[in-house]
């Protein structure tokens, strides 16, 4: 099944929200299984992207920019050896949705419980929201 992520651009000049494909091979018939798949799915990715070697990065004059405006200008190479682990990259996620630091929203309806069942079709939009805590201490 094949389902659209929206992602929020970081940058001072393009401020924009985009949408990126992504392909589930299993079955997703609750939010826990949209989750755990995600996970799954992007920490593959960044494994792939660990794995492969790029002799040169160029970075552009908008590049650099749209980095400094996150507060750090890299080529994105990781240089520690250490794989990541998938089962606390999920729990952490289950963690952080139980406690309300992730909100999911599909089709532009908010889904609160891990156990709700889910109807998904190839194509449906789904936004992941980061919430931030706006006072200065950990509760």
């Amino acid at each position: 099944m094949e389902l659209k992520i929206s992602c929020k651009s970081v940058s001072k000049r393009r401020n924009t929200i985009k949408s990126i494909l992504y392909q589930y091979e299993n079955p997703i018939h609750t939010v826990k299984d949209l989750l755990v798949e995600t996970v799954r799915l992007n920490v593959a990715e960044y494994e792939k992207r660990q794995e492969s070697s790029e002799i040169l990065k160029v970075l552009s004059n908008d590049d650099i920019e749209d980095m400094a405006t996150t507060g750090k200008v890299g080529f994105g190479v990781n240089y520690g050896n250490k794989k990541p682990d998938v089962d606390k990259a999920i729990q952490n996620a289950l963690e952080c949705f139980q406690d309300g630091l992730v909100v999911v929203f599909i089709e532009g309806n908010q889904f609160t419980k891990e156990d709700e069942p889910l109807s998904l079709k190839d194509g449906d939009e789904i936004t992941f929201v980061r919430m931030t805590m706006l006072s200065g201490r950990m509760w």
